[in-house]
């Protein structure tokens, strides 16, 4: 039996990584039951790491911590970067 095709095709994409990062991801994705990045790792990885940025939020912390604009930013969902807003703004 044949793989079934995806729902949404996908599109090759040639990255180049700097060899520093590319040696932190592999060693983050590693598998020590399979004793290698699993198969299609990367590509989930990088899927829901540029889903999460291209859909959450930012907030910078600047005007509650005192620091440099741009300086601390956290990122998350739209709603917990809601409610954390709320929260510094009632305190």
């Amino acid at each position: 039996m044949g793989r079934r095709p995806n729902l949404i095709p996908s599109i090759a994409l040639n990255v180049a990584l700097p060899l520093d990062v590319h040696t932190l991801l592999s060693a983050h994705l590693y598998s020590d039951l399979e004793g290698r990045v699993p198969h299609a790792a990367y590509q989930r990885f990088l899927v829901e790491l540029i889903r999460e940025r291209l859909t959450g939020d930012f907030l910078d912390l600047a005007p509650w911590l005192g620091s440099t604009p741009g300086a601390l930013i956290v990122n998350g969902t739209n709603e917990s970067i809601k409610a954390l807003y709320g929260k510094l703004c009632h305190e």
